[in-house]
């Protein structure tokens, strides 16, 4: 442990099994990706997040103006798509995201997008929304600590950017909501 610990830092380190073998910059995706996902909550999804919101608000964006720039998502499309589907299948970390079954899951979207079947810009966000819900949903409820965030620092680094990409189309809209 540093003396720069913060004091949830060092009880993390000493009563949270795996956290101490984190490396600082696994535990600080980690970190960003709490404070990013509660920012896109609050200012994207007006503090309402499931895949049915996500699909409005992503929809609301690609109907104004010119749309939305798929570019700024190729590279984390890349890595998602890379990461959870190979040989023509999903596997099993894809899997691991636990989409729940039946209609608006998420699931059927991520699932033609990684595939190759749908690639329009909304979809892709769609897609990687999502995914990212899914990866916040582990996070939060306690799935990743099963595995002590094992092989997790790429998820939530690439998270992170689509976040702050989305957070960036929606405040150039004007889209975002204010906080009271």
């Amino acid at each position: 442990m540093t003396s720069t610990d913060s004091t949830v830092e060092k009880w993390l380190k000493l009563q949270a099994g795996g956290y101490a073998s984190l490396s600082a910059e696994e535990r600080q995706a980690i970190h960003d990706f709490s404070l990013l996902w509660s920012l896109f909550e609050a200012r994207v999804l007006s503090n309402n997040a499931n895949i049915p919101r996500i699909l409005q608000r992503v929809t609301e964006a690609a109907n104004l103006g010119a749309g939305i720039d798929a570019a700024p998502f190729h590279e984390s499309l890349a890595y998602f798509a890379a990461r959870y589907y190979a040989n023509g299948e999903f596997n099993h970390r894809f899997e691991q995201l636990r989409f729940q079954n039946g209609q608006n899951s998420g699931r059927a979207e991520a699932e033609a997008v990684l595939s190759g079947a749908q690639t329009t810009a909304p979809e892709i966000l769609t897609a990687l929304l999502a995914i990212i819900y899914r990866l916040r949903n582990n996070l939060f409820h306690g799935e990743k600590w099963t595995y002590y965030f094992k092989d997790q620092l790429d998820n939530f680094t690439h998270a992170c950017l689509v976040l702050m990409r989305t957070i960036e189309i929606f405040d150039q809209k004007g889209l975002l909501t204010t906080p009271e």
